[in-house]
């Protein structure tokens, strides 16, 4: 990311034939962002939250609980077994 000077409009003007054109030309200084950062900046802009991914993330947890829970049920009840 580097420091550069941006050329921006600081003034708009409509002409007679109803198109608008720039009036005052200014330069100020600004980021200049690469094409690849493409992705960082939407994730940068819209928070980084999907609610989708949470979504999957959170039941795959809640799965997985589940899983070794009744993984854990029946591994415990087998040892009772063994033991009687």
């Amino acid at each position: 990311m580097a420091l550069e000077f941006i050329q921006v409009c600081r003034a708009w003007t409509t002409n007679p034939d109803s198109s608008v054109s720039c009036s005052a030309i200014d330069w100020v200084q600004g980021y200049v962002l690469p094409p690849e950062a493409g992705g960082q900046l939407d994730l940068l802009i819209q928070g980084g939250f999907d609610p989708e991914l949470f979504r999957i993330g959170f039941l795959g947890t809640l799965s997985m609980f589940a899983v070794g829970f009744g993984v854990g049920l029946i591994i415990s009840q087998l040892r009772k077994l063994k033991r009687g």
